[in-house]
C-alpha cells in the first residue's frame, strides 16, 4: 500500500509538470494575441490628448472627424480583445483587460459628445462635467490595465517582455473642473473672430493649510506670514502681457493695517499658470480676509471670476 501510494504521487507530481509548459504556452499565445490591441489603445489616447490640446484650432468639424476616428478604432479594438479566448489561468485579467478598454471607449465618447457642446451655444456647465467624467473613466481605465499587467504570471519575465505600459491620462489635473472651466471658455472664445480678453483666478491655496472649518471661515494655525499657492488663467482668445495678481490680507478691526503681495504674469490664450505669493502679515484676535484679483485687463467685460475672498481665523 505504502509502495502503491508513493507511486501515484510520483506520477501526479509528473503530470503537473508536464502541464506547466503547455500552460505557459497558452498563456502566452494569449498574450501575444492582445499585445497589439493593447498597443493600438495606447495610440488613441494619445490621438485623444493631441485633439484636446488643438480643438481651438480643429474646429468643431476637425474635433468631430478625430475624435469619430479614434471612437472607431477604441470600440473596434474592444471587440477585437473580447473575441479572444484567454486560458483558465488568465480569466480574470482578461476581464480587467476588458474592463479598462471598455472604459476608453465610453471615455471617447463622452469627450466627443461634450467637445462638440463646448464648441456649441448652449450653457458650459452639462459640458464640463461630461469631460470631468470622462477624465475619472480614463483614470480608472489605467488602474484596471495596472492591475492586469500586476496579475500577470511572473515566470521568465513575462510583464517585461511580453506586455507593454498603456497610460491615457498623463496628467490628471487637466480633467478636473476647475481646469475644464477655463478650457471649455477659452474654446468657445477661439471659435469667434472677435477679440475677448477675459482673465480668472482658478484656485487659492494657503499655505499654512487649513486645519478647521469654523462657520463658514477657515482656521488656520498661528504662524507670523502667510503664503499663497494660486492658478490663474486666460479663458479669452488673446494674449495678456504684464497682468498683475494682488493678494491682500484685512486684519480684524484694530489689529493693523491691510498687507499686500503682488506679481505679475503674461498668459497665453487659455494657458493656466501656477504662482506663489507669500509674506502676508497674519494676525489673531478676530476675523480676517484675504482677497485675491488678476485684473482686469483692457476690454475685459466679464469680472466675476477675476477675485476670490477667503476669510479666515488664527490660532495658536
Amino acid at each position: 500500500m505504502v509502495l502503491t501510494a508513493v507511486v501515484l504521487l510520483v506520477n501526479a507530481a509528473v503530470s503537473a509538470r508536464s502541464k506547466a509548459p503547455s500552460r505557459r504556452l497558452a498563456e502566452l499565445a494569449y498574450l501575444d494575441e492582445v499585445r497589439p490591441f493593447v498597443e493600438r489603445s495606447t495610440e488613441q489616447g494619445a490621438e485623444l490628448l493631441q485633439v484636446r490640446t488643438n480643438a481651438s484650432k480643429l474646429g468643431r468639424a476637425g474635433v468631430n472627424r478625430r475624435l469619430d476616428r479614434v471612437h472607431g478604432d477604441a470600440a473596434s479594438v474592444l471587440r477585437g480583445v473580447r473575441a479572444t479566448e484567454p486560458p483558465a489561468t488568465l480569466g480574470t485579467q482578461h476581464s480587467l483587460l476588458v474592463a479598462a478598454l471598455a472604459l476608453r471607449a465610453h471615455a471617447t465618447a463622452s469627450v466627443q459628445g461634450a467637445l462638440g457642446q463646448a464648441l456649441g451655444t448652449e450653457a458650459p456647465n452639462e459640458a464640463i462635467a461630461t469631460l470631468a467624467a470622462a477624465g475619472r473613466d480614463m483614470a480608472a481605465a489605467d488602474r484596471d490595465y495596472e492591475v492586469f499587467l500586476d496579475g500577470l504570471p511572473k515566470v521568465q519575465g513575462v510583464q517585461a517582455d511580453v506586455m507593454p505600459p498603456s497610460r491615457w491620462l498623463q496628467d490628471p489635473h487637466t480633467w478636473d473642473d476647475a481646469q475644464l472651466t477655463v478650457f471649455v471658455a477659452s474654446l468657445r472664445s477661439s471659435s469667434t473672430l472677435a477679440a475677448i480678453h477675459d482673465v480668472a483666478v482658478v484656485v487659492v491655496n494657503t499655505d499654512p493649510a487649513s486645519v478647521a472649518d469654523e462657520n463658514g471661515a477657515a482656521v488656520l494655525p498661528l504662524m507670523r506670514t502667510l503664503k499663497l499657492q494660486i492658478v490663474v488663467a486666460n479663458a479669452g482668445n488673446e494674449t495678456e502681457k504684464h497682468v498683475a495678481v494682488v493678494a491682500t490680507v484685512t486684519p480684524p478691526p484694530g489689529a493693523g493695517d491691510p498687507d499686500t503681495a503682488r506679481d505679475f504674469v503674461d498668459l497665453a490664450p487659455g494657458q493656466s499658470l501656477a504662482m506663489t505669493l507669500g509674506g502676508l502679515r497674519m494676525s489673531g484676535g478676530g476675523m480676517s480676509t484675504l482677497s485675491v484679483v488678476i485684473g482686469p485687463v483692457d476690454g475685459e467685460t466679464a469680472t466675476a471670476d477675476n477675485t476670490k475672498t477667503l476669510s479666515f481665523t488664527v490660532r495658536g
